[in-house]
């Protein structure tokens, strides 16, 4: 039924406003990728394979150049879950849905509530993970400021364990009254220039998540500040990302670091660049603090090879934290629709680990390399069809601990379609 009425819902508007001489707007977007898995470590096993589609359909509306409405369904699923033909999946749900009210007050500032994409800088700490079949939204609220330079307050929701109450009865109201367990996050962000071009962005968020362990401590209160400087001179261009995490998590101190430095040299069709970056991580042989940083909210397939081994920092490397050094290649011929690509990537952990059963220590930290090929081909105007190879070669960290016993190189490919409207 919910799905019905999305439909019959979203149908009615779009048929309105193809009829209707006015500013509404309708958008659409249709992502299906085809992968062909073999990311086990594993040549006796064989690969999996399997095929992911997302369906996003939006519409927008101004309201006397004041009010801003926007709200966007999507479906997301794999190619075979429903189990059958005759079978359906309730999978719909609102990717987006807000209002912006412009110039409230007439104070120069901008309110939008609801639940929204949070996309910042090279999205390295803020993401809308475009590439996951399902992607990132939030329910929250932000203040926006964009004059002399841009600010943006907000509160964000990640988790609520409490149910809508429609009628308060002794029953819903337990007692004695526990807190009911929450996620959330309130920060700034601030950009001053040109965004992606020459500017800095200075941030700060606080994370909270109010669970209690047996003895009543809480489970995270993290605090993450940071700057971005992006800076272009004719055909080079800089990014320098770097952010410090402090507060508490389960009764212990954090203090940790992520700093990234990247250049790159860009003429007519080819593009090359390299560049660092170094993710702290805790050492085994101390347990006091979290020295482990965690960009929980990032688009990390971005930045740490496109096999996404380390999408989930720090718990994919055993809070070891991550280096990746890494270049990249690109070319597209003038006027072609095609572009190529090649990334290389040597992953180490940040901190080494001992394996050795002995008392003498053995001390190992080389995860090992990624190759990743990419090329594109811009079908139409909104429509790229995509298409990817990549391998990757375990190191001695990454065959002892991390996927133990198997080391045999890993490979991975796929075929995508992206038509946006």
């Amino acid at each position: 039924m919910k799905k019905i009425v999305s439909i019959l819902f979203f149908a009615t508007i779009l048929s309105y406003a193809q009829d209707s001489d006015n500013d509404w707007k309708f958008s659409g977007q249709i992502q299906i990728r085809g992968e062909y898995d073999g990311r086990d470590f594993s040549g006796e096993s064989p690969p999996v394979e399997f095929v992911s589609l997302r369906t996003r359909v939006g519409i927008e509306k101004t309201f006397m150049g004041k009010v801003n409405f926007f709200a966007q369904i999507q479906d997301s699923r794999v190619f075979g879950e429903e189990g059958g033909t005759l079978a359906a999946i309730d999978n719909i749900d609102l990717h987006q849905g807000y209002v912006i009210l412009k110039r409230l007050f007439d104070w120069g500032i901008d309110i939008q509530a609801g639940r929204f994409e949070v996309v910042y800088g090279t999205e390295r700490f803020f993401g809308a993970v475009g590439w996951h079949y399902v992607g990132r939204s939030w329910d929250g609220l932000k203040i926006k400021y964009d004059d002399v330079f841009k600010l943006d307050i907000f509160g964000l929701t990640q988790i609520e364990s409490a149910s809508y109450i429609g009628n308060a009865t002794p029953g819903v109201y337990p007692s004695p009254h526990k807190s009911t367990y929450s996620s959330r996050v309130f920060g700034l962000w601030s950009t001053i220039g040109t965004a992606g071009i020459n500017c800095v962005d200075l941030f700060g968020y606080f994370e909270s998540d109010n669970r209690r362990n047996e003895i009543g401590e809480v489970n995270l209160k993290r605090f993450t500040t940071g700057l971005n400087l992006v800076k272009s001179y004719k055909i080079i261009n800089t990014i320098a990302e770097a952010a410090y995490q402090f507060g508490e998590k389960e009764a212990l101190d954090i203090s940790s670091y992520l700093i990234s430095l990247q250049v790159n040299f860009s003429k007519d069709w080819w593009k090359i660049g390299a560049g660092t970056d170094l993710i702290s991580g805790t050492d085994p042989k101390k347990s006091g603090k979290v020295n482990a940083f965690d960009p929980a909210f990032g688009t990390n397939h971005k930045f740490y090879g496109y096999m996404d081994y380390f999408i989930n920092i720090p718990s994919n490397v055993n809070q070891l934290g991550l280096n990746d050094f890494y270049g990249n290649i690109s070319i597209k011929p003038s006027g072609s629709k095609f572009s190529l690509s090649v990334d290389f990537h040597h992953f180490t952990s940040n901190k080494p680990t001992n394996i050795s059963p002995t008392a003498e220590p053995l001390y190992i930290d080389i995860l090992g390399q990624e190759i990743d090929l990419t090329l594109k081909y811009n079908f139409v105007e909104g429509t790229i069809i995509s298409a990817g190879g990549s391998i990757f070669f375990p190191g001695e960290l990454m065959e002892l601990l991390l996927f133990y016993p198997r080391d045999d190189v890993a490979f991975w490919s796929y075929v995508m379609v992206t038509a946006n409207l």
